[in-house]
């Protein structure tokens, strides 16, 4: 079975199914953006689209989502792709396509988004909730290029550090071929300037709910902390997170539902959810489940995160399943993939506020916030007292709460324990097409 890929809307265009006869008519399959999104139906189409973006294999719909954990320790590879052999084994290669897929799928995330910033302000159907769209839009554009420097810019010993590299900024749509002209790379400082302009923007625009799967007030903030966290912004990610667990609108599962997290979606401890169906699905359990179970055995658990939960910790079976073996349950569903994919939960809001109250010398604070999540796991309080000691516990529980969700070698980065002897290889490579396409305006992370 091939890899699950989406029809992508070209950033300039919007999709339409109206067919003619007529000769030298403006086609109708594909509508310019300066068509398309100058009505309200269309910019909240359009808008549509870039959750559709973000759902993409190349993104959230599979290597975005499992490549940290198995560039790090919660993943293994035991299939026969060799591009996913390469990310296992630290030895990826600049031709690497999955690599190449993250990368282009992310763009058309941003060059969606760019054209829906750009649009709404033009609307004007008292009708339409242009603010919301501007907010949800710059939220996942931030996000977009937030992945895009955690995973190829910073520094290889971490982030927001004196000459990091950062990614190309394009903040315009592409509504011509000029426009697509290369972009060279902006500093990590500016696309961490850019990412936290737009989330302060989207925060006075956008409201506290929006609807099942779409970006809200909390999702701004709650993304906004954890940008904060890797800036070491420690007050700023404190405040961000407690906006977000002082809301009112998120509960903590009990432990002895863990499960249903995952499998009734949209919990009561759910931020932010992708949202996937029978005719929209992704390709995430397919990946990891054994031809037995319908899938392609590609990943499985590690011994080593297996090794990482205490005894009693009621996630362990959700994250090292035993039926399928090595595995995990949080995306369990083969096909048609409608597991939903975690952007963000509750508990993350807990472990960063008490990894940054600690940083802050709050222990007491912290030690809270780190108990919070422990005791809902079935486990007693943390025995940590120093900040070494509750950073490190922090980190773990980071590692065990949020395993398959993506998050394991980004946390590891930036607190500079990958344990990678080929220190450029923090980075990801450049995909050298990127770099052969804008005829070197591009440049490759050195070491490559």
């Amino acid at each position: 079975m091939k890899k699950k890929f989406l029809y992508i809307i070209l950033p300039a265009l919007l999709v339409s199914t109206a067919c003619r006869k007529e000769l030298n008519q403006q086609p109708q399959a594909s509508l310019d953006a300066s068509v398309g999104y100058t009505t309200k139906a269309g910019v909240e189409a359009g808008v549509i689209g870039i959750y559709d973006g973000v759902q993409s294999t190349g993104y959230m719909s599979l290597n975005y989502l499992i490549f940290p954990d198995m560039y790090a320790d919660n993943i293994q590879e035991v299939g026969t792709f060799p591009t996913f052999a390469q990310v296992f084994n630290k030895t990826i290669l600049p031709d690497n396509v999955d690599i190449a897929t993250i990368w282009n799928g992310i763009y058309v995330v941003i060059n969606r988004a760019n054209n829906i910033i750009a649009a709404a302000p033009n609307i004007s159907d008292a009708t339409f909730d242009k603010n919301r769209a501007i907010g949800e839009s710059e939220t996942i554009r931030a996000m977009a290029y937030f992945d895009l420097l955690r995973m190829f810019g910073g520094s290889p010993t971490g982030f927001n550090q004196t000459g990091g590299l950062g990614v190309p900024l394009r903040l315009k749509p592409t509504l011509s071929p000029g426009d697509a002209a290369p972009t060279a790379r902006a500093t990590e400082a500016e696309v961490f300037a850019q990412i936290i302009t737009d989330l302060d923007d989207a925060i006075t625009k956008l409201p506290a709910t929006v609807g099942v799967g779409r970006v809200n007030l909390s999702v701004a903030n709650a993304l906004r902390a954890r940008v904060q966290l890797y800036r070491g912004q420690y007050a700023q990610a404190e405040a961000n997170a407690t906006s977000v667990i002082t809301s009112g609108k998120y509960t903590l599962v009990s432990g002895a539902n863990y499960g249903t997290i995952y499998t009734a979606k949209n919990s009561t401890e759910s931020i932010w959810e992708l949202q996937y169906n029978a005719t929209d699905a992704n390709s995430i359990a397919f990946y990891y489940y054994p031809a037995a179970n319908g899938g392609r055995n590609e990943v499985s658990s590690t011994a080593s995160l297996r090794d990482a939960f205490e005894a009693g910790d009621v996630r362990k079976p959700i994250n090292f399943s035993t039926a399928p073996a090595n595995k995990q349950l949080k995306y369990s569903v083969v096909s048609p993939g409608t597991d939903a994919v975690m952007m963000f939960r509750l508990p993350e809001m807990y472990l960063i506020r008490a990894e940054a109250r600690a940083q802050q010398n709050n222990l007491t604070g912290a030690i809270a916030d780190l108990n919070v999540v422990r005791n809902r796991a079935g486990l007693a309080n943390t025995t940590a007292l120093t900040q070494a000691d509750i950073l490190t516990a922090v980190l773990k529980e980071k590692r065990v709460e949020l395993a398959h969700e993506g998050q394991r070698f980004f946390d590891l980065r930036r607190v500079n324990q990958t344990g990678i002897n080929q220190t450029f290889r923090n980075l990801f490579p450049v995909p050298q097409s990127e770099i052969l396409n804008s005829q070197g305006v591009v440049t490759q992370n050195p070491g490559y």
